[in-house]
């Protein structure tokens, strides 16, 4: 059997259906094959980039193992953002690199390049891979993708890379079986009941205790797990931008998105507890802020499938190294013996229903004194979401806005890039989620990211996508462009039309892609009724909406670099502070 025909059988066999990629000459084996096999559709991006985060993203989405697929040289090169964003947030994709013959690679021989467009692709990713293999015997073919495909999904998911000579894919093999003896390493690690005992007893000691929950939570599954114990055990939930979309927003035990950005609700929350339950985070600086305030006095019970984030900036109190759903589900097994009940923590909740109504995140713009325009569009947005809407967000203002003002409803997701946060992130990830998904997918991007990958239009267009695009155009790279009023006195460069940067007329290129288009702006008096038909379930798909802003556009709270998680700008006045104050001195909350 010709190497790249068992390959595309062994894809089927671990129930790949779709490959994003872009051909060329060292691939050419690897997409015939894959294009004789009905049941694997090759995806077509129009860069290598975009094929990587469509990989990602929908690997992300689904927790199974996708595939994206380049040529050599620059081709496997381009890959590389896309690549280390699936590294970063632990994404199982297996990306397949061409390379050039196997007689015509330098090995060890001391030149730059030996053969045409070769480059060392293995080498280069072995830092943002957990394996990476150049696959250069046809004897190793069955081993190499088997053991490729079990790295990546085993433990701690996350990419994997084969570099495949052209030779090797135009080789023959006799393999044993056509479909690949994947063994899938069980997560599932039995948690001693001492340890058990132990966390069940901080849980039940503490006042104000508190879940945080970040992107393991999601990796795992662990969503439908997460409620039951939360609601069992009367536990408010703050989730981290990786786990935005674990719990949903409307529930009473919904205390906010933390972090540098996060909802101050939330943050004041995250400050005031006593013991925080981490669920899969890794607690990096933008998401819980300077550590010795108000961290000092705080109990943590750290759980993360990976041993290497245990108390990297936290010394938790008790750790356990497992899987979130595992972990959970032991854990509910656990406390179903137990008869003694927690201390009451109505007082507490209270605390947090109160914070949420007196900080909503429609009041930050008005706190700052800026224009809140983008804050009420993304509201309106929120507001006529489906229940099962996927939401696909770039990088940057439009990122945060989301985050902030998005209320997550049960059965709908947030997807995003988190660790690499590359601008251009949003467009092919909601690409990937309606190709597989044959859903509505919402893509939310600002007018910067929008133009790094705005090329892949194309697929949306041709294949006539169910997606929504909303633009969000101020006309400017707004998050940088806040940095450098904060920390540079104003004097900005290279982010607005006044210093180097500019923006396009999105609607009008959307039609050029055959993608219907129009724009809302501050003077669209019925910009509401509009977004509600837009969001409508009988809107002809695709549509973009360019949201023009104010090149002027701000978003709040921000968190200055180590500065206490609690104590965002603009920072509270006098008055709301005695609010706070009061409330916590009323319901008993120490500082």
């Amino acid at each position: 059997m010709k190497v790249s025909d068992y390959i595309t059988k062994a894809l089927k066999a671990i129930r790949i259906h779709y490959v994003y990629g872009c051909i060329g000459g060292a691939v050419t084996h690897l997409v015939d094959s894959i294009s004789k096999e009905r049941d694997i559709s090759f995806v077509h991006c129009y860069h290598e980039q975009a094929a990587a985060f469509s990989a990602s993203a929908s690997a992300k989405y689904s927790g199974n193992i996708k595939v994206a697929l380049a040529t050599s040289g620059p081709g496997a090169t381009n890959l590389i953002t896309g690549i280390a964003d699936a590294y970063f947030d632990s994404a199982p994709v297996l990306f397949i690199t061409g390379q050039v013959n196997t007689y015509d690679f330098k090995y060890q021989r001391t030149v730059r390049q030996y053969g045409f467009q070769e480059t060392d692709i293995v080498n280069i990713v072995k830092p943002i891979t957990k394996y990476s293999i150049l696959l250069d015997e046809t004897e190793k073919v069955e081993e190499e993708i088997t053991r490729a495909v079990e790295i990546a999904l085993s433990g701690r998911p996350g990419p994997v890379l084969v570099d495949i000579p052209m030779n090797i894919q135009r080789g023959n093999i006799s393999p044993q079986t056509l479909y690949p003896n994947i063994t899938y390493v069980n997560n599932s690690t039995i948690i001693d009941e001492k340890d058990m005992e132990e966390i069940y007893a901080l849980i039940v000691g503490s006042k104000r205790p508190l879940i945080l929950v970040g992107g393991g939570c999601r990796v795992a599954k662990a969503d439908k797990e997460l409620m039951v114990i939360a609601e069992k055990l009367s536990l408010p939930v703050v989730v981290s931008l990786m786990g935005k979309d674990c719990f949903p927003h409307n529930h009473p035990l919904f205390a906010g998105f933390i972090g540098a950005y996060g909802n101050r609700y939330g943050n004041i929350v995250l400050a005031r507890s006593d013991l925080v339950v981490v669920l899969g985070s890794r607690l990096d600086p933008r998401q819980i802020g300077n550590v010795h305030k108000p961290f000092k006095t705080k109990k943590i019970i750290q759980i993360d499938i990976d041993e290497n984030e245990i108390g990297q900036r936290l010394s938790p109190k008790k750790y356990i190294i497992s899987d979130v759903k595992n972990f959970l589900i032991q854990f509910l097994d656990f406390i179903e013996t137990k008869d003694a009940k927690l201390q009451s923590n109505s007082n507490w909740l209270k605390f947090v229903t109160e914070l949420k109504n007196l900080f909503s995140p429609l009041s930050e713009p008005c706190r700052a004194n800026v224009e809140d325009l983008h804050y009420r569009i993304m509201e309106e947005i929120s507001n006529n979401l489906s229940s099962n809407d996927i939401i696909c967000v770039d990088v940057g203002q439009n990122q945060i806005l989301a985050a902030q003002v998005l209320k997550i409803k049960s059965g709908q997701r947030f997807i995003n890039s988190g660790g690499m946060a590359p601008m251009g992130y949003a467009l092919p990830a909601g690409i990937a989620i309606a190709v597989e998904n044959k859903k509505r997918t919402v893509v939310i991007a600002g007018d910067g990211g929008m133009q790094i990958n705005i090329q892949e239009f194309n697929t949306v267009g041709n294949f006539h996508l169910p997606v929504i695009i909303f633009v969000f155009n101020n006309k400017s790279l707004g998050m940088i462009k806040q940095f450098q009023k904060l920390y540079f006195n104003g004097h900005y460069c290279d982010t607005d039309k006044n210093c180097g940067y500019h923006s396009v007329n999105f609607a009008q290129i959307a039609k050029a892609y055959g993608i219907d288009s129009l724009r809302i702006d501050k003077n669209t008096s019925d910009w509401r009724e509009k977004i509600q038909r837009i969001l409508a379930p009988s809107t002809k798909l695709p549509l973009l909406v360019q949201i023009d802003l104010d090149y002027q556009t701000y978003i709040y709270p921000k968190l200055e670099y180590n500065k206490p998680i609690d104590k965002p700008l603009p920072l509270l006045t006098k008055s709301e502070e005695k609010k706070v104050y009061n409330l916590m001195k009323e319901l008993d909350i120490n500082e």
